[in-house]
């Protein structure tokens, strides 16, 4: 969320929300919305927590991809953490920037023919 104000000596804002809600094209409800859930935990933290702890395990373990995430978690049935599908955890995995990208070259069966 974008928002611009200056602030006073003890804290506060000075300036009407309205005016900087209208400047930089937010609604006041956004704003409201957003200072309300700012302090919130992301709903997957613990997911992120225990993915980032398989990963720091060994050195093998950063090229873990979704499938074999999915499975490592599946192993360690922590108690306070439920597991959701294998897209979730790709999701995540993308927001926290683990998924790495292969760099082989495709090796096609298919080869140009030079006399054609």
């Amino acid at each position: 969320m974008k928002f611009i104000a200056q602030k006073t000596k003890d804290g506060g804002n000075n300036g009407k929300v309205a005016f900087y809600c209208r400047v930089l094209h937010v609604s006041r409800q956004g704003y409201y919305q957003y200072l309300k859930n700012r302090d919130k935990l992301w709903k997957y933290q613990g997911l992120a927590d225990l993915m980032t702890g398989i990963i720091q395990e060994d050195e093998c373990n950063d090229s873990y991809g979704r499938i074999r995430m999915y499975q490592a978690l599946k192993l360690k049935e922590t108690e306070n953490v439920s597991i959701p599908s294998e897209r979730t955890v790709y999701r995540i995995m993308q927001t926290l920037g683990l998924i790495h990208n292969t760099k082989r070259k495709p090796n096609g069966i298919t080869k140009a023919d030079k006399e054609a």
